[in-house]
């Protein structure tokens, strides 16, 4: 499913106190733009411990309201693509990991590439936004080139062992 913010989320994004959400309910708030499926919401925001119950609250709130003419199918759809995407990247696909493995993965891998970004200071800013936007697993695979660039081969290792596996 596919959601985007409503008039009252829009206005609650504006107005921080508007609406009494939590910060990970914002956040997940935040992702939602019509073109990320409710899944990749979820796979991004898994280290904030945001649930299909928060966006359900969300909904319920009035904050996100459905993409006209988006439906289930979508979603479903999007998501082997981007892991086939990553995975043409990374290993053969019957080494791909499952997606529990890959959302383990992202939970400990985007800690590590948030650090990799802050320690760059000021000039890793842009960098450091792109690490919190990722959609999830692949999303972070997708930035480690521009990781690697800003910190160096040796630096981003232990983040390329956690996504890739050693």
């Amino acid at each position: 499913m596919m959601y985007t913010k409503s008039d009252l989320g829009l206005q609650a994004m504006k107005d921080r106190h508007a609406v009494d959400i939590t910060r990970a309910q914002r956040s997940a708030l935040i992702l939602f733009d019509g073109q990320r499926s409710v899944r990749a919401v979820l796979e991004a925001t898994a280290a904030l411990g945001v649930t299909a119950a928060d966006i359900d609250q969300l909904v319920a709130l009035g904050l996100l309201q459905p993409l006209a003419g988006a439906g289930a199918a979508p979603a479903p759809a999007a998501a082997p693509a981007a892991a086939a995407v990553a995975g043409a990247r990374t290993a053969p696909a019957a080494d791909q990991p499952s997606a529990q493995e890959r959302a383990q993965r992202y939970r400990v891998a985007y800690p590590l590439a948030t650090e990799l970004t802050a320690q760059l200071g000021l000039r890793g800013f842009a960098l450091n936004l792109a690490v919190e936007a990722a959609q999830g697993f692949e999303g972070l695979v997708e930035l480690l080139p521009r990781l690697r660039a800003a910190v160096g081969d040796a630096r981003i290792q232990p983040l390329e062992d956690v996504l890739l596996g050693p």
